[in-house]
């Protein structure tokens, strides 16, 4: 009897180790097999070096996107802005497309979790179609830094029916497996996220005032949101981030609004589901405001 082909251990590449990146490679590194190896490639290396410091495993760090590539069946990218994502993919002399030169190199599942425009990440699966290197999907996610630490994070994945299949068998390790969607084709997770944080901007908007009318009227806080979070009024903001100090103790308030999620990077995220609306000529009562507050800071009594 011929012996079994025992199939060689997927081996995987993050890059991105920043906010956001930092738990879910833990999480990935910790839930994937122990004979596979994870390739990190992070440009700030104190923040590299600590990473690689705290996380048990078989892990190799690379000095490039190319490199990464080079060694990965599976590659997850979590980066700030569009330009970045480019700039990783596409950088001709050590981006992850640079390697199309090397033999058999196809075959490989480029997964982008970044929260970018709709029509840069489109553009970027168009460019790994082409290269012939694999698939590529939008992968977006919400639920913040502590669901990235928790591996409690939901995706909503823009691809084929069946490179969904292969992204949700990773992004399983970094999420609830009961939220994670595919949205649709190429872009339709980053507009369905888009669409989620345009949402939950008017929903905060909502919440800060009516939390400011509460103290002008003289209201307990902690009453008003009380009751609120047990009536038709209620929301995960109003739970989880009542903008008074005190009501949620895992509100940005309770900490001073410092850490998470930077003010310029949701002012972006929130310019880009906009822009969306825009493009599709969607009408809107309340974008005007949402278009208003997201240029200055609402502040309770201001």
């Amino acid at each position: 009897m011929a012996e079994r082909q025992i199939s060689p251990a997927k081996s995987y590449g993050f890059i991105g180790l920043g906010v956001m990146g930092y738990g879910m490679a833990k999480n990935l590194r910790a839930k994937i097999p122990e004979n596979s190896t994870l390739y990190v490639c992070e440009v700030v290396t104190e923040r590299r070096d600590r990473w690689v410091a705290e996380t048990p495993g078989d892990i190799q760090v690379v000095a490039s996107p190319r490199e990464l590539c080079h060694k990965s069946d599976i590659i997850i990218t979590m980066l700030p802005r569009g330009e970045h994502v480019q700039e990783v993919f596409t950088n001709q002399s050590n981006g992850l497309l640079s390697v199309n030169s090397i033999p058999k190199a196809e075959g490989k599942i480029f997964i982008d979790c970044s929260t970018i425009d709709v029509k840069t990440s489109q553009h970027i699966g168009d460019v790994v179609k082409q290269s012939g290197l694999g698939a590529f999907a939008d992968a977006p996610v919400s639920g913040g830094v502590g669901g990235a630490n928790a591996g409690t994070l939901t995706f909503m994945v823009g691809s084929s029916p069946e490179v969904f299949e292969q992204v949700k068998s990773t992004i399983i390790h970094m999420g609830k497996p009961e939220s994670i969607f595919h949205c649709g084709g190429a872009g339709a997770g980053l507009a369905t996220k888009l669409i989620n944080n345009y949402l939950s901007a008017v929903n905060m908007i909502g919440v800060c005032e009516g939390m400011n009318m509460g103290r002008l009227y003289g209201l307990d806080p902690a009453v008003l949101a009380g009751v609120i979070n047990v009536s038709t009024g209620m929301s995960r903001n109003s739970r989880e981030q009542n903008p008074v100090k005190g009501i949620s103790p895992v509100a940005s308030s309770a900490n001073d609004f410092e850490g998470g999620f930077t003010t310029e990077l949701c002012r972006g995220v929130l310019e880009m589901a906009l822009e969306l609306r825009q493009q599709l000529n969607a009408g809107s009562v309340l974008a005007p405001a949402v278009q208003k507050d997201n240029n200055s800071k609402l502040s309770l009594g201001g």
